[in-house]
């Protein structure tokens, strides 16, 4: 009987829990545009790039580690998709890009940064790319910056 009762527990037990397995879980949001509005008061800064300065302050990247810190918006939160962005030196590929110690990382490229690392992969991977964004708040300020990296000049 005991026996009986223990399977039938099992079985309910396995029934909800495929239940909520097959149920949709919200997704995490992955555009930063898909929890909020566009900042409106956000200033646009442009800046053209060589190739050839950038590629050189990424094979020293190694040289200039930075630290993202989570930015919480409630002391109650479990998630930040901001962070932080300290001991910046000048020479880095951070600081190529314009940003500061202090600036608050928001987007890159309009996509969320969910762990530290992905902001220090994408910065790798913007030697392949020819244009590319970083929305930050500095000292409150909402600033996107836009970046055109431009090639290398040919010699003749």
């Amino acid at each position: 009987m005991i026996h009986k009762i223990m399977i039938k527990t099992v079985m309910m037990v396995l029934l909800v829990a495929s239940i909520a397995c097959s149920s949709r879980a919200p997704q995490a949001p992955k555009f930063i545009d898909d929890i909020r509005p566009i900042a409106p008061m956000r200033k646009e800064v442009s800046y053209s790039i060589q190739r050839r300065d950038f590629d050189s302050a990424l094979v020293r990247s190694a040289e200039f580690p930075v630290r993202l810190v989570p930015v919480y918006a409630t002391v109650s939160s479990r998630e930040s998709y901001e962070y932080r962005i300290f001991d910046l030196k000048p020479g880095s590929p951070y600081a190529l890009l314009g940003l500061e110690n202090s600036d608050i990382i928001v987007a890159a490229n309009g996509y969320l940064i969910k762990r530290p690392d992905q902001f220090s992969t994408f910065i790798q991977l913007l030697a392949r790319e020819n244009e590319a964004s970083i929305e930050i708040r500095r000292m409150g300020e909402a600033r996107l910056f836009k970046y055109a990296f431009l090639p290398a000049a040919k010699l003749n």
